[in-house]
Parts: C-alpha cells; sequence; structure tokens
C-alpha cells in the first residue's frame, strides 16, 4: 500500500531580478494513514511555499520546477487543473496562516466553510439553499 502522501524531491523555484530563488530544493518525505508531520523552521525558510506547491497553489512568478507529489499514490503535479480542483478540498486541503485573509468578517463563518464544502460538492444541492445569496460558490 503506498503512503497517503509521498513527496520526492520536491523544488520551487522563483524568478526574480537577481536570477532563480530556490524557496523548496529537493524536499521529499512520506505520511502514511494515520500520521502527522510537522513542518517547522525559522521564517522564510520555505515551510508555506512546500505545502502550497503540494497544492499546487503557488503563482507567478514561482512555478513547481521538479520533483512528484503523490496522493494514495496519484501524481498531483501530472494532473490537468479541473481534476486537481476536485482534489482540492475533497482529499487534500491546506490551513493558510493568516486566517483574517481567509475569512470575511462580513459572512458567518459557517456559511464561509458551507461555500467551500459546495464547491467540492461534497454535500450536494440542498446546502446550497442554506448559504448567504452574496456568497459565491
Amino acid at each position: 500500500m503506498p503512503p497517503l502522501l509521498s513527496v520526492e524531491g520536491l523544488e520551487t523555484h522563483f524568478a526574480t531580478g537577481q536570477g532563480i530563488l530556490r524557496a523548496v530544493d529537493g524536499v521529499s518525505f512520506n505520511i502514511d494513514k494515520g500520521e502527522v508531520l510537522g513542518l517547522v523552521g525559522e521564517s522564510g525558510c520555505g515551510k508555506s511555499v512546500t505545502s502550497l506547491s503540494i497544492m499546487r497553489l503557488v503563482q507567478p512568478p514561482g512555478r513547481v520546477a521538479a520533483g512528484r507529489v503523490l496522493l494514495e499514490g496519484e501524481n498531483l503535479l501530472a494532473m490537468d487543473d479541473e481534476t486537481m480542483r476536485r482534489v482540492r478540498g475533497a482529499r487534500i486541503a491546506m490551513v493558510f496562516q493568516e486566517p483574517m485573509t481567509s475569512l470575511n468578517p462580513v459572512f458567518s463563518i459557517g456559511d464561509q466553510i458551507a461555500s467551500a464544502v459546495l464547491a467540492v460538492n461534497l454535500l450536494g444541492d440542498w446546502l446550497r439553499d442554506t448559504l448567504d445569496p452574496r456568497l459565491t460558490v
């Protein structure tokens, strides 16, 4: 049985005016079902970029330059965008560091979480009717 998550030789680079910045350089680890992994390190060492790379959320000028990210044996880095969108939230998720930039104080937390759940279609259409109509899914 393959690990739940296997990261192999992950590299994420950012193009800068001074050249290429290697924010993540050869990161590898496995997580089996029931295990927990904590990424720890100094500010700016690449913890968040590693997580964003796994989720395929790195924005330009950054890019995942090398490696494989296998979720139950499926390579997330090889998936098309639509397939990856369905995987996010349904099979893998990330808790961002700054909840105030992730949550909108105008809407209830419940509505915002329900909106995220609906985005990956986990609970069906009945939940859609209970949401604040100003939220988009």
